[in-house]
């Protein structure tokens, strides 16, 4: 029942984000194919900022009741009857923010399948297991923001969530752009220079690196649930 509720609750959302997907595959099936920097910049650019916008809306509201389509303040009317459920805050916390990072990766799946079928100049310059790895590391790395946004929606309205993953996601951007990260902490650029696609390498001490900080955040937003009076 919890699955289903979440779905319930996320549905028209993660159609909303097969549609930026959609837009970004439109960008790369309308660039020519001699022009190799501009795919570069969508990859780099493009993508990821929809990523964190995708992020940002499928994370959900943690262990409260939200409304399918629609951000508002306060508590929904249902949240009391899910909290009197008979299953723990670390099952209702688990299931909305697992459907949510499903969805998510789902979408990622979607985009990068996309952009083999129409993109021939991707076709020439990657092989199609860099492709899956780039998939992957997309996946791994945007996780960070997911796990941000799951925390947020623990103390914070849908509204300010929302806000608050922007502006921590284009913090974190600016940070990793400006001042001189370990390779293993700037997980914009192993989605950006140094992923599969155009660095042909996996990094995987930035993968180790955000699905540790993920699983942190998560267990963080769990404290947060657990000592929480709604």
């Amino acid at each position: 029942m919890l699955w289903y509720k979440g779905w319930l609750e996320t549905r028209f959302r993660l159609v909303f984000s097969l549609a930026f997907i959609g837009l970004i595959l439109f960008l790369l099936h309308s660039v020519p194919p001699e022009n190799k920097s501009k795919i570069f910049a969508i990859l780099e650019y493009s993508t990821l900022s929809i990523l964190m916008v995708i992020c940002a809306m499928l994370a959900g509201a943690g262990i409260v009741t939200q409304a399918p389509f629609q951000a508002k303040k306060g508590l929904q009317a249902s949240t009391l009857f899910t909290l009197s459920l008979p299953v723990s805050r670390l099952r209702l916390l688990a299931v909305r923010a697992g459907l949510g990072w499903l969805e998510a990766a789902g979408t990622i799946a979607v985009l990068c399948c996309g952009m083999w079928l129409i993109s021939p100049p991707l076709k020439r310059m990657t092989t199609p297991v860099e492709m899956l790895e780039y998939a992957g590391t997309l996946i791994a790395c945007v996780s960070v923001i997911y796990f941000l946004s799951v925390l947020l929606a623990t103390f914070l309205d849908d509204a300010w969530r929302i806000w608050g993953t922007m502006i921590g996601a284009a913090a974190f951007w600016w940070i990793s752009s400006h001042t001189p990260l370990p390779e293993f902490a700037n997980i914009f650029r192993a989605m950006g220079k140094g992923s599969p696609l155009i660095a042909h390498t996996t990094p995987w001490n930035a993968i180790a690196f955000s699905l540790v900080l993920s699983t942190i955040l998560f267990f963080v937003a769990l404290r947060v649930v657990r000592t929480r009076q709604y």
